[in-house]
C-alpha cells in the first residue's frame, strides 16, 4: 500500500473522519490507531506483522522490567539481553544474506566448506526504522524510569506507527505519546497538512520520477555508454532524486500525521545549503542522525576522552551508520566517506579555535561571504560524490560511474550532449534551498482564504496536476529498501 498509491487513499479516506469521531473514546480509539497501522503494515506481506508484534512486545516488556526492577545489575542484565533480542533481529533479517557470503568468500581461502545453511531470508520493510524508534523508548526508560509508559497500547502504537513506519522521520517516546490525547480536530493546522501533502507529491511524483526515470537509472546501470559530462548530470541527478525522494516521503509523512492530529519532526532543512559536513549532518535525515548521536556517539565516549576518540567515534559512528542503510560493502564505504570527511571538518574547526581562543568559529572557516559560498560548492560536491556509493548497486559500479566523470571523455552513446531539464531542476532545487523558498507563502495566500468547499475543490485539482505530471508506473520510495 504505497503512500502515493489508489488504494492508500481510499485507506485513508476511512482513517481520517474515522479517527476523529473515535478520538474523544481513549481506548476505542487506540484500538483503532493501533489497528489501521497493523492493517498498513501487514498489506505489504503478512508475515511482516508478526515480527514487528513481537519486537513492540519485547520493547514494552523490558521496559516495564527496567522501570520496576531496582537491582543495578538486573537492569543492566535486562539492557544487554533486549539490546541482543532486538539487535540479533535486525541483523539476521536484514544481514544475513552479507554476512553468510562473506563468511564463504573467507572460508574458500583456505577451500573450507562453509558449515552454515543457505536461508532465503526475507527483508521486512521499515524494520531498520521501527527498530531504532523501540530502542530508542526502551533506552530512555532505563536511563531514566520516569519515561515509561505502562499502558502498552501506547507502545504499539508508538512502534507502528503507520504514516512513519516505512521510512521516519524517527519518533521520541516523549515527543509522540502525550499528543494522543489530542481530541478535537479543531487544535489542528489542517491547512499545514494538506500543503506537506502537495509538498510531497511534487516532490516524488515529478521531480524524483522524472530524474530517475530519464537519467539516473541510465547513467548508474551503464555508465560506459555516456560521455563523462552527461555521467557527472546523471550523478548530480542522483543526489537531487535522493534528497526530492527521501524528503518528499518525509513531507507525506508529516502530513498525513498533521491530518490525523500528531505533528511529527522535521527531517530536512535545507540540507544542499550547509556550508560544511558538520552543518550537513544538522541539516539531512535529522532525526537519525540525531538518534546516532544520542544512542551511538555519545555511548563511545563522544568527544569526552580526547581529540583521537572522538575522530574515532565519528568514523565508527557513521560508518555502522552506513550500514544501518543496507547490507551490501558500497554502504560502508560511503559512512567511512562521511565518517573520515567529518574528522577532516572537525579537525580544521578544533585548529582554527585553539588559533582563536575564545573568539568564534565561523562554521566553514572562512569570512562570512567566501564561507557561505566555498563551503557550499566542497559540501555539495563531496556529498554528491559520496552518494554515487549509495546509489550504485555496489561498490565496484560505483568505481565504474567515478571513473567515467574523471577519463574527461565527450563521446558516448548519448552524443556529448548535455541533457538539459535535468540540469534545470537540479539548478532549481538548488536555488530553492540556497535562497530558502518555501512555496508555504504562496499556498497561504492563494488556497488557504478560500472557503472550504472550492479550498477541497483547489487541492484536488492540485493533486491531479502532480500525479498527471509524474510517469506511470512510480518507483517505490528509496528509503522503502533500509
Amino acid at each position: 500500500m504505497n503512500p502515493t498509491s489508489l488504494e492508500f487513499a481510499l485507506f485513508f479516506l476511512i482513517v481520517f473522519p474515522l479517527n476523529w469521531l473515535l478520538r474523544s473514546h481513549d481506548l476505542g480509539y487506540r484500538l483503532f490507531l493501533l489497528a489501521a497501522s497493523y492493517v498498513f503494515y501487514a498489506s505489504f506481506n503478512l508475515k511482516f506483522f508478526l515480527i514487528l508484534f513481537i519486537f513492540s512486545f519485547l520493547t514494552w516488556f523490558f521496559a516495564i522490567i527496567f522501570r520496576e526492577s531496582g537491582e543495578r545489575w538486573f537492569r543492566k542484565f535486562c539492557l544487554i539481553l533486549y539490546l541482543s533480542i532486538s539487535l540479533g533481529i535486525l541483523i539476521f533479517f536484514k544481514y544475513y544474506e552479507m554476512l553468510y557470503l562473506s563468511l564463504d568468500h573467507l572460508l574458500g581461502w583456505v577451500n573450507v566448506a562453509n558449515p552454515v545453511p543457505f536461508m532465503d531470508v526475507f527483508l521486512p520493510i521499515g524494520i531498520s526504522f521501527f527498530t531504532f524508534q523501540g530502542l530508542s523508548y526502551a533506552i530512555d526508560v532505563y536511563r531514566d524510569d520516569k519515561n515509561v509508559v505502562k499502558n502498552p497500547l501506547d507502545v504499539f502504537i508508538f512502534i507502528a506507527f503507520f504514516p512513519t513506519i516505512l521510512s521516519g522521520p524517527i519518533l521520541r517516546a516523549k515527543d509522540f505519546m502525550p499528543q494522543l490525547r489530542r481530541t478535537t480536530a479543531n487544535q489542528v493546522d489542517m491547512g499545514s497538512g494538506f500543503y506537506l501533502l502537495l509538498r510531497g507529491l511534487f516532490k516524488k511524483l515529478v521531480i524524483s520520477s522524472y530524474l530517475s526515470e530519464h537519467i539516473v537509472r541510465q547513467v548508474f546501470a551503464a555508465p560506459e555508454g555516456f560521455s563523462s559530462l552527461a555521467v557527472l548530470v546523471g550523478v548530480v541527478s542522483y543526489s537531487i532524486q535522493i534528497y526530492c525522494d527521501f524528503s518528499g516521503y518525509t513531507d507525506l509523512a508529516r502530513g498525513i500525521g498533521r491530518l490525523l492530529g500528531f505533528s511529527l519532526p522535521n527531517n530536512f532543512n535545507l540540507p544542499y545549503a550547509a556550508c560544511n559536513l558538520r552543518d550537513f549532518w544538522r541539516r539531512w535525515h535529522i532525526t537519525f542522525s540525531t538518534w546516532l548521536r544520542d544512542y551511538l556517539y555519545i555511548p563511545l565516549g563522544g568527544n569526552r576522552k580526547g581529540q583521537f576518540r572522538k575522530y574515532a567515534n565519528l568514523v565508527v559512528t557513521m560508518a555502522l551508520g552506513g550500514l544501518w542503510h543496507g547490507a551490501a560493502y558500497n554502504f560502508l564505504v560511503w559512512g567511512f566517506i562521511h565518517g573520515f570527511g567529518l574528522v577532516a571538518v572537525h579537525l580544521f574547526i578544533d585548529r582554527k579555535s585553539r588559533r582563536r581562543g575564545d573568539a568564534p568559529v565561523p562554521e566553514a572557516g572562512f569570512g562570512p561571504f567566501a564561507s557561505r559560498f566555498l563551503g557550499r560548492v566542497a559540501t555539495f560536491s563531496y556529498v554528491t560524490l559520496a552518494w554515487v556509493f549509495f546509489g550504485a548497486e555496489d561498490a565496484g559500479k560505483a568505481m565504474d560511474i567515478l571513473a567515467r566523470v574523471a577519463a574527461f571523455d565527450p563521446h558516448g552513446a548519448s552524443g556529448g550532449h548535455l541533457p538539459l531539464v535535468p540540469v534545470v531542476l537540479a539548478v532549481l532545487v538548488l536555488a530553492a534551498q540556497i535562497w530558502r523558498f518555501d512555496a508555504r507563502g504562496l499556498y497561504d495566500r492563494m488556497i488557504r482564504p478560500l472557503p472550504a468547499p472550492i479550498q477541497g475543490v483547489a487541492l484536488g485539482l492540485a493533486a491531479t496536476a502532480i500525479l498527471k505530471l509524474g510517469p506511470d508506473g512510480v518507483l517505490p520510495f528509496i528509503y522503502f529498501s533500509f
